[in-house]
């Protein structure tokens, strides 16, 4: 199995998903990793009908941690960070990341394993590490 992007983007799929990267990837399937959207029929439901192009796997993210760990070629160097959107707590890093300190925390674990983060919303756009935007979420 071959992985082409590995994205959080906390709106999960939605129109910059399909359209913009579903275009340009054409994934033959896309995965959900989210406890509550897993728990909802009608929400994985949604979800799936809402990328008609592709298999859409809605699972929990234990489910989606095991599914990963089996598969030898699952492996990945770089983590997009397409919307992290505000919510109390947070600071703003962009226009659409904004982190706490839980998500520095994994940023700073991520990197420590050797993936680089990068904040990019659409692929039309540039792609910015994250280390430049929020030192912070930096190895120290």
């Amino acid at each position: 199995m071959s992985w082409i992007l590995v994205r959080v983007d906390d709106r999960l799929i939605h129109g910059q998903v399909v359209v913009a990267w579903g275009g340009r990837m054409r994934p033959a399937r896309i995965w959900v990793a989210d406890d509550a959207i897993a728990a909802s029929d009608w929400e994985r439901d949604l979800l799936v009908s809402a990328a008609p192009d592709s298999e859409v796997r809605v699972t929990t993210i234990a489910a989606a941690a095991a599914a990963w760990a089996t598969e030898a070629v699952a492996t990945f160097d770089r983590l997009n960070l397409g919307g992290l959107h505000y919510a109390p707590g947070k600071t703003k890093v962009n226009e659409y990341v904004y982190l706490d300190e839980q998500d520095r925390t994994a940023a700073r674990a991520l990197a420590a394993r050797g993936v680089v983060l990068e904040a990019q919303d659409v692929p039309a756009a540039r792609p910015e590490a994250l280390v430049a935007l929020d030192p912070g979420s930096a190895a120290s």
